[in-house]
């Protein structure tokens, strides 16, 4: 009987020693919290204003008359994914995959050419299906192919409604 009470008495931990040091999560909890407010206010309070980095501010300032005004932008128009066969020797087939996007004026008549989207997108598979694959291959040739198709759908705008043609993507197979 004497022995287990010396036992009992061995395993219960001594309360009041070490006390916070004794709860090494909590600790460590502790030890990052203060290094995280350290971090925060030393690049606020120190390194930031030594750099001279400001907070974001809209300055409303008009340009100046030697910098570069950026052209008025219009609202882009995609025409999805175009898929043509191209001319070519019937042996072997050659393909054009492209995507074609519009910029016109404003939104209204961005809302239009949304309405008219086959008619546009015929009106290109008809004007590349046309073409060989040594047309497209020079940057010359692109060059003229998108001429061409712009003259050919400014006539179905009002005058200036349509401001450019890009192609995004172009790929020959």
């Amino acid at each position: 009987m004497a022995e287990e009470k010396k036992e009992t008495a061995e395993e219960t931990p001594s309360k009041g020693k070490g006390g916070l040091f004794e709860n090494k999560a909590l600790l460590l909890g502790v030890i990052v919290v203060v290094q995280v407010g350290l971090a925060f206010g030393l690049t606020q309070f120190v390194i930031v204003p030594k750099i001279g980095v400001q907070t974001a501010e809209v300055q409303e300032t008009a340009p100046a008359e030697d910098e570069a005004v950026m052209p008025e932008m219009g609202v882009l128009v995609g025409l999805n994914e175009i898929i043509v066969t191209l001319q070519s020797p019937p042996t072997r087939p050659r393909y054009l995959r492209i995507n074609v996007d519009l910029e016109v004026k404003d939104q209204v008549t961005a809302d239009i050419v949304g309405t008219r989207i086959p008619q546009l997108r015929d009106l290109v598979i008809m004007t590349l299906s046309g073409k060989t694959a040594e047309e497209l291959s020079t940057p010359e040739g692109r060059k003229s192919i998108r001429d061409e198709i712009f003259r050919k759908m400014d006539a179905l705008f009002p005058d200036g409604a349509l401001m450019n043609i890009y192609f995004s993507d172009l790929v020959i197979q």
